[in-house]
């Protein structure tokens, strides 16, 4: 009904997004709270969405890609998904990782996030392993390994796993020829320290 909203950035918080359409109307959105910090850095915004009606109440989903609604949508396909849980694991992982702790049918990963039981990390491995196909460049088994150890001494040393993941990709990148776990780590450190 509404693919996208695209206007003005009114108001943003964790979670909700408000969007002067300039036609006299701001629209809430709800968002993935990850996506707070991207979108309050800009003055316009256009988010892809999802239009849901509970009752007498009526929702409007909204993601910085289309990815991220894709996601959504083949969440609450799933009986006992809703758009909070969805938003939930959206704002926990990335694409990519949550393909990855789906497929790998790595419950208790999933079951990790805040409000999420195990039932339902269950029911998501059953219904999504082997359907979540994001067109994502696959890396070598020798940076998946790193990448890993990487987040693991992160996480092992109290960060936060969303920041974590952000750090360790943003350090790969800029250092795409070093194979040091040390010199890797050491960049990880020097990054995390400066949030």
């Amino acid at each position: 009904m509404i693919s996208a909203i695209k206007g003005k950035l009114f108001e943003a918080l964790p979670g909700e997004t408000h969007v002067d359409t300039g036609s006299g109307w701001i629209v809430k959105v709800l968002t993935p709270v990850a996506s707070y910090a991207r979108i309050k850095q800009h003055e316009e915004v256009l988010l892809f969405t999802v239009y849901r009606q509970k009752d007498d109440e009526v929702f409007l989903y909204g993601f910085l890609s289309k990815k991220e609604r894709k996601l959504f949508e083949k969440m609450i396909a799933i009986s006992g998904i809703g758009g909070k849980t969805a938003l939930a694991f959206i704002s926990a992982f990335s694409i990519e990782d949550f393909a990855r702790a789906v497929n790998d049918g790595d419950v208790s990963r999933l079951s990790s996030v805040p409000g999420i039981g195990k039932k339902t990390a269950q029911r998501l491995v059953l219904e999504l392993t082997g359907k979540l196909e994001f067109d994502e460049d696959h890396e070598p088994e020798g940076l998946v390994v790193m990448r890993s150890d990487l987040e693991s001494g992160l996480e092992n040393l109290g960060y936060p796993t969303k920041i974590v993941r952000d750090i360790v990709t943003g350090v790969l990148k800029e250092m795409p020829d070093e194979t040091s776990f040390e010199a890797l780590f050491k960049m990880a450190i020097k990054q995390i320290s400066k949030r």
